[in-house]
């Protein structure tokens, strides 16, 4: 190729190449349709905002939590399966506790659990301390400000019922069947005790209580017992050792009878708490639900200050969606006045 084809084919390349003056000229223009449609993208976007998005408002619980690793009750130790506040806050969200807020706040054809959960948002733990997190800010949106505080209210008090509930169920089950286990572990005990104070009491019945000792060493030839104060009569130490072993067993079969009876009685209680909880998963009704088992809400679950009503919308931001829909319109609008431009008009010449 020559030197004057390069040279050509340089101005071409030059003269096709879109010149910073020409696009700000093409810009300039069309300066009113860009206004024009930034104004309407602004304007539109304004109106959606305002009249067709439904305002969104939160509600905060700040929730205190500490949960301690075992219980000490009338029944012993109850070690709880969950090990972190963490857990616990994360059990808000929980199917028992949707379905029993939906019904409280009237939502039963309108919410699912789903969406209620969508509405529910527990802020993450803080990460600044080596400390383990006890309190927890959970937000709720709804509507309107006063739904808002009402189903603050709804989801906190489910969310006690829910704790207070678990947790004693839980140690219902655990100490139910550990009595009956002792209870059946006893029994064979008992019975082996008291087959072995069967034959004790056999054997007593066999061994003389008292031993002549004269007839005793005439048996023995080689020894003379005018050189010896013999007693006729002595006690038999096998006749004590073994009377001696049947008060112990029979303080051991009294000891295990006392202790059966008192975990039939624990189970007997134990029973009885069932069947309240058993009422209460039939009628709902928390507030005639009472135990002595364990009482979780007094003394580890606490609400610090009630929810209110928040006095401004989290969402929709009208003035950001404006400023949004005015970004996007005027970069629309600089594309349909580039392609007029220089698409169109190439076609036509």
């Amino acid at each position: 190729m020559s030197y004057m084809d390069i040279q050509k084919a340089y101005m071409q390349n030059s003269e096709e190449e879109i010149d910073l003056r020409d696009l700000f000229m093409a810009l300039w223009n069309r300066k009113v349709m860009i206004i024009v449609i930034t104004l309407v993208a602004a304007l539109i976007t304004g109106i959606f905002s305002k009249f067709v998005l439904s305002p969104v408002y939160h509600s905060k619980l700040n929730i205190v939590i500490n949960m301690p690793e075992t219980y000490t009750t009338k029944y012993g130790d109850y070690t709880l399966p969950i090990t972190t506040n963490q857990q616990y806050i994360n059990l808000i969200t929980s199917s028992n506790i949707m379905v029993n807020t939906i019904r409280d706040m009237g939502y039963d054809a309108e919410v699912s659990i789903e969406d209620l959960r969508d509405r529910i948002t527990v802020a993450n733990p803080s990460t600044t301390t080596n400390t383990e997190q006890n309190s927890f800010e959970v937000k709720v949106a709804a509507d309107n400000p006063e739904e808002a505080k009402r189903l603050a209210e709804a989801l906190y008090e489910n969310y006690i019922e829910f704790m207070d509930v678990m947790v004693v169920e839980g140690a219902i089950e655990y100490f139910y069947n550990d009595y009956s286990v002792k209870i059946r572990s006893l029994e064979v005990e008992k019975k082996t005790n008291e087959e072995l104070l069967a034959k004790n009491e056999a054997l007593l019945a066999e061994t003389p209580q008292t031993i002549n000792q004269k007839e005793a060493l005439n048996e023995v030839k080689q020894i003379k017992t005018r050189d010896y104060v013999v007693l006729e009569n002595i006690i038999n130490p096998n006749y004590t050792k073994v009377e001696n072993d049947i008060i112990t067993i029979k303080q051991t079969i009294n000891q295990i009878d006392n202790s059966i009876e008192l975990y039939n009685q624990y189970l007997k209680e134990l029973e009885e708490e069932k069947e309240q909880l058993a009422s209460y998963y039939q009628t709902g009704d928390y507030e005639t639900y009472g135990t002595d088992i364990i009482n979780v809400v007094k003394t580890n679950v606490y609400l610090p200050s009630k929810p209110v009503a928040p006095t401004r919308k989290s969402s929709p931001n009208n003035m950001m969606n404006v400023v949004i829909g005015a970004v996007l319109g005027g970069m629309v609008s600089v594309m349909i006045a580039l392609v007029q431009e220089y698409w169109f008009k190439k076609e036509r010449e």
